[in-house]
């Protein structure tokens, strides 16, 4: 199971104001703080990225979003630890 999004997360964002069909559907972010709490949607993140456009028709690099608006990218996991051994050699 993976952990709830969190500030410095990856994230996509599948829904908006507009439901599936707006603006930034389908666009990557990177998720900045927590704004607060809204009456129906929610908590609210600051996300971070490029051609993101308001609710208010202005296009820039960030916006406020639902959290429900937004699916976690998880991060790729970490290469396996490498286990080698190291024989000593004697003349």
């Amino acid at each position: 199971m993976s952990e709830p999004i969190k500030s410095g997360d990856h994230a996509i964002i599948i829904e908006g104001a507009l439901g599936t069909t707006g603006p930034n559907v389908g666009k990557r972010v990177r998720v900045g703080l927590l704004q607060g709490e809204h009456s129906v949607y929610g908590r609210i993140w600051r996300v971070h990225g490029e051609g993101l456009t308001t609710e208010y028709g202005a296009t820039g690099t960030e916006l406020d979003c639902a959290q429900s608006w937004l699916k976690k990218i998880e991060p790729p996991a970490p290469p396996p630890v490498s286990t080698t051994t190291r024989d000593e050699i004697t003349a």
